[in-house]
């Protein structure tokens, strides 16, 4: 009975430890997404929402550091949805632009 419940306890241990891993996935497409918002405008750099989106990517790299992965995964996510809504506000206008000419 006593290696059973020490058997449900390392497997419990082990998939919590799955659950918790630093969001490098979610930082790298957040960082990418910026990236491209940056290289799509020149005034990106200065547009509210970049500057969001990278106060929070900075938030969710510090939060990693000190093991907040879920805490930093969902500022990474948000970061990222800043800067998508930056392009798609981008993409738009640009379109507005050329349907005008």
């Amino acid at each position: 009975m006593n290696q059973r419940i020490i058997t449900v306890f390392l497997v419990l241990f082990v998939l919590s430890g799955c659950a918790t891993l630093p969001p490098l996935q979610e930082m790298s497409n957040a960082r990418q997404t910026i990236s491209a918002a940056k290289e799509l405008s020149e005034h990106a750099a200065e547009d509210e929402k970049i500057l969001e989106a990278e106060r929070l990517l900075a938030r969710a790299q510090r939060r990693i550091e000190v093991n907040l992965y879920d805490s930093a995964r969902q500022d990474a996510l948000r970061a990222q949805k800043e800067a998508i809504e930056f392009i798609e506000k981008a993409i738009s206008k640009n379109s507005e632009i050329k349907n005008s000419d």
